[in-house]
Order: C-alpha cells, then sequence, then structure tokens
C-alpha cells in the first residue's frame, strides 16, 4: 500500500496561523493542505507582515522629525500612536491586495493578461512602497542630507543677511544717528576752535593765566573764553550722546543680524527639507566653488566634488517597492497546489447550497465562457407563478361554484329574485 495516501501535514503552530490570516489564506482549509501550501502562504504573510512594520518605521521617523522641538527631541506621545494607525492601514492594505489577487491561469509564467489584470494592485503596491520609502530614506542618508543642510543654512543666511540690511537701510535708524553724529562733531570742533582762540586771545595780551588777569581789556576776553568753554562742553555732552545713540543703533543691529544668523544655524531641517535635499542630491550631487589660488575667493566657476546620487537613491527605493509587490507577482507565480483546488471545491459547495451553478458555454468564435445560474431566485419566481396560477384557478372555481348555488336557489324560488323588497 502507498503510505503517501494517508499523507498529513505537520500541525501548524500559533504563529504560522498569524501568518496565514495575514495572507488572508483560510487555515481551516489549510490545515488539509501539503507542507508546501503552508510554507507559501506563510512567507506571503510574513512579506504583508513585514510591510507593516516598516510602515510603522516609515512614519515614525516622519513623525518624528515633524514635531521635534529646537533640540531634535521628538513628541512620543505624537508619534507612537499616528506610527501604530499608519501601519494598522498599511498591513490591512497590503492584506486586501494580496487576498484578492488570484492565482490566474496556476502556471509558473505570467501572461499579459494576468499581468494587466494584476497592473491596480501593482499600481497601489508601488504607491504603498515609495509612501513608505520616503522617510527611510533620509534616515538612510541622514549624513549626507546633514551635509547638504549646512549648505543650505549658509545659503539662507547670507539671503536673510541682505534682506535685514535692506531693511535697516531702509529704516535709516544707524544712519540718522551716524548723520546726528557728523552734524555734532562739526559744531564740537568749531567749538573746540573758538575756545582754542579764546586762549590765544588771552595769552597774545599778557594773559596766560585769566585768574591773574585784572585789566580792563582782559576782562572782555575771559568773559570770552568762558562762554567759549560752555559752548564747548555742551557740544562735547552733545557729541557724546550722539556717540552713544549711534554705537546703541549699530550694537543693536549687529544684534539683530547676528540673530537672524543664529535663527538660521540653529534650525533642523524638516522633514519636506530633508525629501527636497535628497532630491537635490539625486539631481545634481555635490557642487562647490572653485577658490582661485592668488585672490583666496571663489572665482565663480562650479567643480562636482561628489557625483549624483540618483542610483544609491532610487535603488533603495526599487527595494521598498519590490517589497511591496513582491507577494503579488508571487501569487501571480504559484502553479496552483491542494489548497487552491480544495478552496474552489469549498467555494463551489457553498454556491451550490446557495442555488448556483457554474456551465461552461462557448461563443462564436469558439471561446469558453464562464457562466453561473441562481437556480433560488428561479424557484422562487416558479413557486410565485405557481401559487398565483392555483390561486386564480381557485377563484374561479368558487365564483363558478357560487354561480351554480345561486342557480338553484332561483329554480326552487324565483319570485325572490323578481319582487323588489320593500
Amino acid at each position: 500500500m502507498n503510505e503517501q495516501v494517508d499523507y498529513q501535514a505537520k500541525t501548524a503552530k500559533s504563529g504560522t496561523k498569524f501568518l496565514w490570516w495575514c495572507a488572508g489564506a483560510d487555515a481551516d482549509i489549510l490545515k488539509y493542505s501539503s507542507y508546501s501550501d503552508h510554507v507559501k502562504f506563510a512567507g506571503i504573510g510574513g512579506v504583508v507582515l513585514a510591510t507593516g512594520f516598516l510602515a510603522a518605521l516609515s512614519m515614525g521617523f516622519a513623525m518624528h522629525t515633524i514635531f521635534s522641538d529646537e533640540n531634535g527631541e521628538g513628541n512620543w506621545f505624537v508619534t507612537i500612536p499616528i506610527s501604530l494607525a499608519w501601519a494598522l492601514i498599511v498591513f490591512n492594505l497590503d492584506r486586501f491586495i494580496v487576498s484578492s489577487t488570484g492565482k490566474g491561469d496556476g502556471e509558473s509564467s505570467i501572461s499579459g493578461k494576468e499581468f494587466l489584470n494584476a497592473l491596480p494592485r501593482l499600481l497601489m503596491a508601488v504607491l504603498l512602497g515609495l509612501t513608505i520609502s520616503a522617510p527611510l530614506e533620509t534616515v538612510i542618508f541622514k549624513t549626507e542630507i546633514e551635509r547638504e543642510w549646512e549648505d543650505v543654512k549658509d545659503k539662507l543666511a547670507i539671503a536673510k543677511l541682505s534682506e535685514t540690511k535692506r531693511e535697516l537701510e531702509s529704516s535709516n535708524s544707524e544712519g540718522n544717528a551716524k548723520t546726528e553724529m557728523d552734524r555734532l562733531f562739526e559744531i564740537q570742533q568749531i567749538k573746540e576752535t573758538n575756545f582754542l582762540n579764546a586762549q590765544q586771545a588771552l595769552i597774545d595780551n599778557n594773559c596766560s593765566n585769566p585768574d591773574n588777569c585784572t585789566a580792563k581789556n582782559h576782562q572782555s576776553l575771559i568773559r570770552a573764553l568762558k562762554l567759549a568753554k560752555e559752548e564747548k562742553l555742551k557740544s562735547d555732552i552733545e557729541f557724546k550722546n550722539a556717540s552713544e545713540q549711534f554705537n546703541i543703533a549699530q550694537k543693536s543691529n549687529e544684534e539683530l543680524l547676528k540673530n537672524k544668523v543664529d535663527s538660521i544655524k540653529n534650525q533642523q531641517a524638516g522633514f519636506l527639507d530633508r525629501l527636497l535635499m535628497l532630491e537635490n542630491l539625486s539631481d545634481r550631487g555635490k557642487e562647490i566653488y572653485e577658490i582661485d589660488p592668488i585672490t583666496k575667493k571663489e572665482n565663480g566657476q562650479v567643480t562636482e566634488i561628489i557625483g549624483s546620487a540618483f542610483w544609491p537613491i532610487w535603488l533603495v527605493r526599487l527595494l521598498f517597492m519590490i517589497v511591496e509587490i513582491a507577494p503579488v507577482i508571487l501569487k501571480l507565480m504559484l502553479i496552483k497546489g491542494p489548497y487552491d483546488y480544495m478552496s474552489e471545491n469549498v467555494n463551489q459547495i457553498l454556491e451550490t447550497k446557495q442555488g448556483i451553478s457554474i456551465y461552461h458555454m462557448k461563443d462564436e468564435h469558439s471561446q469558453l465562457h464562464k457562466l453561473k445560474r441562481n437556480h433560488n431566485p428561479e424557484r422562487i419566481i416558479a413557486i410565485i407563478e405557481h401559487q398565483n396560477e392555483k390561486e386564480t384557478e381557485n377563484a374561479k372555481e368558487a365564483i363558478t361554484a357560487f354561480a351554480e348555488m345561486e342557480k338553484e336557489q332561483i329554480r326552487s324560488n324565483p319570485d325572490d329574485f323578481i319582487r323588489p323588497t320593500t
């Protein structure tokens, strides 16, 4: 006797049954299938579960970046719930895509018709793969993005400095203070000259020390010297105050420019910033301006020090897309096994119990078409039609019997039907 006739597959463990559920397979049918079917659907379920896990990581990194503070610390009370919710959404979509993908013609090759039928599911899987890969790319290429971000911040700082300087020039607070200081400096110089001239006038009149000069002609010169001294002291104070105002305005503007630069330098790259810088690296790579060896300044010519990162970035994206579309492609390539035939058998039994039969018919081009016939509606329609027919016959029979009964009454007593009642 052939021992394989009584073949029984190994009893699946709870973990394997969970993977079957992830793959959208029927565990009650699979337990009667071969071990190869067990492995196939466990593998498909593992891929679906892995995509959900990757989706959680992807959204976690994205939310950590979006809701991070100035120190780069994320808000875990926001990140964890959103990541779990997104993982469940992606897991459910992948499970639906895989479970709704049939076996096609059951051959290991994929025909054009099979591919076209699976194309909408493949497009959904590709979109999910791109969505999952984007945040993870920012983590994989973190070092390159941070290096690019430093250059971006330098350019932003230069642009912000130019903009702020134009604003300060339009307000002209520092310029007004400088103009006022220059005006008071000229007055101070004049007052200083007047004071020196007054001193020289006393000296020319033999009065080097005003405290010892008593001549009448000296008194007017002493008063002029005193007045010139007072005006000089006043102009010195005004110039000092103007200088302090100018220094305050200048310091305020310098502080404003420094704060603007510091605020940009301390900025953390946002999620969209990281994606854009990643696209820049994919498009053009890393470029710097050449430095003139004589002047030690940029000469306006650009040198590429790192080539385009197009292929490394897209290889990562393709990896995640392949993980997403692999279950769909694999299901189309799988050869039909015991599970598939038993599943079809169970479906046909359930359909038959519900009054559904399947038959095939050829068209004028000799192509075979699969058609379904719903017997339950036909049975109900036949019953209702028969019931209506019998009810009609019974009504006619009742009316005929009633008419015969009336005829007998007329024959026995015709006067009751002729004479009017009073």
